[in-house]
């Protein structure tokens, strides 16, 4: 694995900018069937129970889901709380309180750190790296360590970090002498009380006498974790607001304190906790950092709302996808394809599985996806070899998938997925994230719990074919006729597919959302792959817009033998 001295996020596009070409769309309905991640890489970053979403969380015998009018709101009780969190006993029941209190003030932005560091470039912040035997607890040879981050460039305010020992916490100071700088000079300027932007987790993953990254807090609310043998990729986010809304622009909440937790001498996992702060919300955050092969981060949140939110993204992922094997047209370029992710994952609480391919359209792409009390949701990296890429800088076979699983029903609701057009593999163009049903009031308490794997695992169930490429091109019917059809091929591998070798084993079951006419759709045996290659033909004429296609294999008993492959087709 690469660890690097200050892995930026990548910056994400602005919506803003392609709001001419916006497209929504409503998704598909989901029957059920049997079935750079770096600076060093030129990746740039910018910080800017019963349903527990919306049912009556009960506390004091109030529902939690209404105006909540309860807490004192004196300025010198505040105080008094405020100090005990940051410098006396600590739980999270006390934060979930402070973040209620905040709630019910006047929203106020972290103060910006001087502008001759907010005028970095990201390559020169990267070169202020922090001393690795700073790192915190390295003297104590805890199984954690934590490494800071120093404000500049996109990272213009710090964070409070508190450390927890035994339930008691102390404020951890900032000092510049924990940083290599690259002047003198530079280091006089640095205020002696400047704060840190952000903070990475070491502890032991492939190597057992090597400390390695684990996971990064940076910037807004932003978050990324690493597996064994992985690089940084896609992140997750603690909060999205109103994404894709052209008119308001989005929202970043901040995590503004965290306070970290000693983890003791044989502890394999370690628990932070973060305050949330924004113009529409505030939150307290609990997070559960499980190391391994796989990497888990289970996540706990509590909301309290400022006001009315018209779009609320539980559990966003942010990821980035230029190009890949199933674009029509792509920047010229000698490398097959560039992309941290390329599909999201669907679990449907009605059993079925659904994969849904990325694309880098020529318009805002905006598509919903019904996922009432959804058991699971991702960005996937599924292309796992070198020659799918072609990149000896970026490496981007090694980047991990992001899984979200609910703990439990989170009620009525939907996926979004956000693909906006884009030219460079610097910007982050793709999110996902779930959206309640119900509409978000102000003053409302809301609660929601969930873990993200990361790691280079599949996520569908074994007994399941899956989509290892989707494949599409401009076709004639016959030799030297005009190209006026778009080809789709799409090979599955995986579950009973190896088994079966009769042709009339394997159904193809290909469908549109509205009336088109398919040609030869087939289904046969790819030797090649050890499963089976559907395809078929969509006449040019029928995508005057983009056409929602779905497809997948079924037994000669009309049983489903893969997961659902969907997707959005539009001309070059």
């Amino acid at each position: 694995m690469r660890t690097l001295s200050y892995p930026s996020r990548r910056a994400p596009l602005s919506i803003a900018l392609c709001a001419g070409g916006l497209l929504l769309g409503a998704g598909l309905a989901m029957p059920a069937f049997s079935a750079a991640d770096d600076s060093a890489s030129g990746h740039t970053a910018k910080s800017s129970s019963p349903r527990p979403s919306q049912t009556a969380d009960k506390e004091d015998g109030k529902n939690k889901n209404d105006a909540d009018k309860s807490g004192d709101n004196s300025d010198a009780q505040d105080k008094k709380s405020d100090a005990s969190d940051h410098n006396g006993s600590f739980s999270y029941d006390r934060l979930i309180e402070r973040a209620k209190k905040l709630s019910k003030k006047d929203y106020h932005a972290p103060p910006q750190v001087p502008k001759f560091l907010t005028d970095m470039s990201p390559e020169q912040l990267s070169k202020i790296s922090f001393k690795r035997d700073a790192a915190l607890w390295h003297d104590q040879k805890l199984p954690f360590q934590v490494m800071f981050y120093h404000p500049g460039s996109f990272y213009d305010h710090a964070v409070t970090i508190h450390v927890v020992d035994n339930g008691k916490t102390h404020t951890l100071k900032f000092d510049k002498s924990d940083f290599n700088y690259p002047s003198e000079d530079l280091k006089k300027k640095v205020p002696d009380d400047l704060g840190y932007a952000g903070f990475k987790l070491l502890h032991t993953l492939a190597d057992p006498n090597k400390m390695d990254e684990v996971v990064s807090f940076l910037g807004a609310s932003y978050f990324r974790a690493l597996g064994a043998d992985a690089h940084y990729g896609l992140s997750a986010r603690g909060l999205a607001i109103n994404t894709g809304n052209t008119q308001l622009g989005e929202e970043f909440p901040n995590f503004t304190e965290f306070w970290l937790v000693n983890p003791g001498d044989k502890s394999k996992h370690m628990t932070l906790y973060a305050l949330l702060d924004s113009p529409s919300v505030t939150g307290a955050y609990k997070f559960v950092v499980t190391p391994g092969q796989a990497t888990h981060t289970h996540v706990e949140e509590t909301l309290f709302t400022r006001k009315a939110i018209d779009k609320l993204g539980i559990a966003p992922l942010t990821s980035m996808f230029t190009w890949g094997e199933n674009s029509l047209a792509r920047l010229d370029d000698y490398r097959p394809e560039a992309h941290d992710s390329d599909g999201m994952m669907i679990s449907s609480a009605n059993g079925e599985w659904l994969w849904r391919p990325l694309v880098n359209p020529q318009q805002l792409w905006m598509n919903q996806f019904n996922a009432n009390n959804v058991r699971g949701f991702g960005l996937m990296q599924r292309d796992r070899k070198f020659d799918d890429y072609e990149d000896l800088n970026y490496e981007y076979e090694k980047r991990p998938n992001a899984w979200v699983t609910p703990d439990s029903d989170w009620g009525k609701g939907h996926l979004e997925l956000v693909e906006i057009p884009s030219d460079s593999e610097v910007n982050d163009n793709i999110s996902l994230y779930w959206v309640p049903a119900e509409p978000v009031k102000g003053g409302q308490r809301l609660h929601f719990a969930y873990d993200i794997k990361w790691s280079s695992d599949l996520a569908v169930p074994k007994s399941l074919g899956h989509t290892v490429a989707t494949r599409v091109g401009m076709a004639a019917v016959a030799p030297g006729q005009q190209k006026n059809q778009v080809r789709v091929v799409i090979d599955f591998v995986g579950g009973e597919l190896a088994k079966l070798t009769d042709a009339n084993s394997v159904q193809p079951k290909v469908s549109a959302a509205r009336d088109v006419t398919l040609n030869n759709i087939q289904a046969v045996r790819n030797p090649h792959t050890g499963g089976w290659r559907l395809s078929f033909l969509v006449p040019t004429s029928a995508l005057d817009q983009p056409l929602d296609l779905r497809a997948y294999l079924a037994d000669a008993n009309g049983g489903g033998l893969t997961e659902t492959w969907s997707y959005l087709l539009a001309t070059p």
